[in-house]
């Protein structure tokens, strides 16, 4: 085979192999997770506009502390969910609206799902770290419909280390956060019951606290 036959064929095969990854990164689109709390409810004609303040962002990708999510309206949640794990969509059109997020495929009820949400508080941390105040374990409770549960810990400063194990040694999670990427956060859904202790190592908090997680009858 001659040298210029070899080389248009490399060519050509170069060439298929450059569209087919452009029209894949064109097509594609980058989806955002967040847990986040509704400020106001879906107002709109065909598409429903709703606003949620962020609880925890899980992208790479900071959110505002507040942001406009758009769906259709037939495609909303039959219930007003309060609480929500976000899966989103940045909006690639002209609009007016800032931070502005859509719904994969404009669908509440795959982008907007119940979340249960539970929380440590810095001061209660802090009291387990200084002995000083208040430190009985924390019970978590959950029923067995239950998804998408998270606990949500404080920010211990500029660079939080948070270690998280089960009393019986068969779970363990670590965290290592920078300020911008607080809170830190535990996914609670998959988890069995039981006891479990969690330890931070910052600037501005430390000490390890202990709870319990509960699944109701």
């Amino acid at each position: 085979m001659k040298a210029t036959t070899i080389l248009t064929i490399l060519f050509l095969t170069i060439a298929l192999v450059s569209c087919g990854q452009t029209t894949k990164s064109k097509n594609s689109k980058t989806e955002f997770k967040a847990l986040a709390k509704l400020v106001s409810s879906g107002e709109g004609s065909k598409i429903y506009i709703a606003k949620y303040k962020i609880i925890k962002d899980f992208s790479d990708t900071i959110f505002a502390d507040t942001i406009n999510v758009g769906y259709y309206f037939y495609k909303d949640n039959q219930e007003q969910l309060d609480t929500v794990l976000l899966t989103l969509t940045k909006y690639d059109g002209q609009t007016e609206l800032k931070n502005y997020f859509i719904c994969p495929n404009y669908d509440a009820t795959i982008g907007i799902q119940k979340a249960k949400v539970d929380f440590i508080g810095f001061d209660y941390w802090e009291n387990c770290e200084t002995g000083k105040g208040e430190c009985k374990p924390l019970n978590f409770i959950r029923t067995k419909k239950e998804k998408n549960w998270f606990l949500i810990m404080p920010c211990g400063g500029t660079e939080t280390k948070v270690m998280v194990s089960s009393a019986d040694k068969t779970f363990s999670q670590e965290q290592h956060l920078f300020h911008d990427k607080c809170p830190p956060f535990l996914a609670l859904t998959d988890l069995k019951d039981g006891k479990y202790f969690a330890q931070m190592m910052a600037c501005g908090l430390g000490g390890q606290v202990e709870f319990n997680l509960t699944t109701s009858k």
